[in-house]
């Protein structure tokens, strides 16, 4: 190329190479800048920083205010003792001791030695009693005994079931541990007895007044009578007397039968009463007179009445000369019902029955003005129980079976009391229920 056309070509493309050159020096004074950059940070130190120290108050430890003195307790050597030597008397008597855990009764202050060998816990229990197969539990037991005519018509067994009851309560009283307290009650249809004025132990001598006092009761006799039963045959036991109280509570007026036994078995504060009876009885209140009855009705049903009264006579008069127990009726209704079946009976008086609600709503009361030593009203009922006692019932029926509404009542009655029911019915249902004890 000439030089003409070299000066022309950079004279032409100057200003190109300029720029080129200077893009070239900026990208090389990037390229340091970045590695100096990079360097730098990498190899930057960390900064550390130095705590002043700080000199802080020392608090000064306080004496005690009450300072306590650390002994070592010291063993105590044991002391030798002189020895008393005593030589037995051989004609000494040992006194008859009575385990109390033994057959009608659990629990108790017998029932803690079990399982002390074993390593068992000592405990307490409520002591329980079994009378004909009703369970009932409490340190304070109340039995009331029926002797109204109806425990010893045939149906039920005669007077021998009713010597068999006595002897089983004999034998299940004996039985019980003599921490316990009891009492018994015997009634009729208007009077009613107890044997103690209050509650006693179950000891062996208290026990032996139980049977002293019922041995006589409706029991057979050479010669007996006719109404040779109730509780004026009872045993003649100092201490025993009458039901007082006139317990005309609620709907309570009459008071008959059992009514004042189970209440004074309330004020005696019971933890457990047992019912032996017959049925639920002539508890009822008057609210009425009878219907009128023709002249006529009243001579066929006076016909009948001495009529029956002779046949009674000549009954009894062959059973004794046997030496069998007198044919028993509850009162001249059923003798005349028994006799002369078709003969229309009298019109009876208007009457409120009462209810087992009645009844346990009444002993509720009782009992509590009773722990309170307050005076009875008829007033304020309360209409809820506590549950701090149980009416346990064990009913005697006749040999059928049938116990009608009288076994309904009683079997409310004993779970308004939280109590339990039995039925037993006739001489061989009593003999099983007394040997399974």
């Amino acid at each position: 190329m000439s030089e003409k056309k070299k000066s022309r070509y950079f004279a032409k493309h100057a200003k190109s190479s300029a720029a080129l050159i200077s893009l070239g020096i900026h990208a090389v004074l990037i390229v340091v800048a970045l590695s100096f950059v990079a360097v730098t940070v990498i190899t930057k130190e960390d900064q550390k920083f130095e705590a002043k120290p700080v000199n802080r108050p020392k608090m000064q430890l306080k004496k005690l205010q009450a300072p306590i003195k650390m002994e070592k307790k010291r063993k105590a050597k044991p002391k030798l003792r002189k020895r008393l030597v005593v030589k037995p008397r051989l004609d000494q008597k040992m006194p008859d001791i009575k385990m109390p855990e033994i057959t009608g009764v659990k629990g108790g202050i017998g029932s803690a030695t079990s399982g002390i060998g074993g390593g068992g816990s000592l405990g307490f229990s409520m002591p329980e009693i079994n009378i004909f197969g009703v369970k009932g539990k409490g340190e304070k037991i109340f039995i009331i005994l029926d002797s109204t005519p109806d425990m010893m018509v045939d149906q039920m067994g005669g007077i021998p079931s009713y010597t068999l009851i006595k002897n089983e309560l004999v034998k299940i009283l004996g039985n019980l541990n003599p921490t316990v307290l009891f009492n018994i009650c015997v009634y009729d249809r208007g009077p009613a007895m107890t044997l103690f004025p209050k509650m006693v132990s179950a000891s062996q001598a208290n026990v032996a007044k139980v049977k002293t006092w019922l041995d006589p009761l409706n029991a057979v006799s050479t010669g007996m009578g006719d109404r040779d039963y109730g509780t004026r045959t009872l045993g003649r036991v100092q201490g025993s007397r009458n039901v007082k109280g006139d317990f005309q509570i609620g709907k309570i007026k009459d008071q008959r039968e059992w009514v004042k036994p189970i209440m004074h078995s309330m004020e005696e504060q019971a933890d457990a009463v047992f019912l032996l009876s017959h049925g639920w009885g002539t508890l009822w209140a008057t609210i009425g007179a009878a219907d009128q009855w023709s002249q006529p009705k009243w001579d066929r049903w006076n016909k009948a009445v001495a009529e029956s009264n002779q046949r009674h006579k000549e009954e009894n008069a062959e059973r004794r000369s046997k030496g069998e127990a007198p044919r028993v009726f509850r009162d001249k209704r059923q003798m005349v019902r028994t006799y002369y079946p078709s003969v229309e009976q009298p019109p009876a008086t208007k009457k409120y029955h009462y209810t087992p609600k009645d009844m346990a709503l009444a002993m509720e009361q009782v009992r509590q003005q009773s722990k309170r030593n307050v005076p009875l009203t008829s007033s304020g009922v309360s209409k809820k129980r506590k549950g701090d006692f149980t009416v346990n019932v064990v009913h005697f029926i006749k040999k059928s079976g049938a116990s009608g509404r009288d076994e309904e009542r009683f079997k409310q009655l004993a779970r308004e009391c939280n109590g339990e029911y039995r039925t037993l019915a006739g001489f061989d249902a009593i003999k099983g229920a007394a040997s399974a004890e």
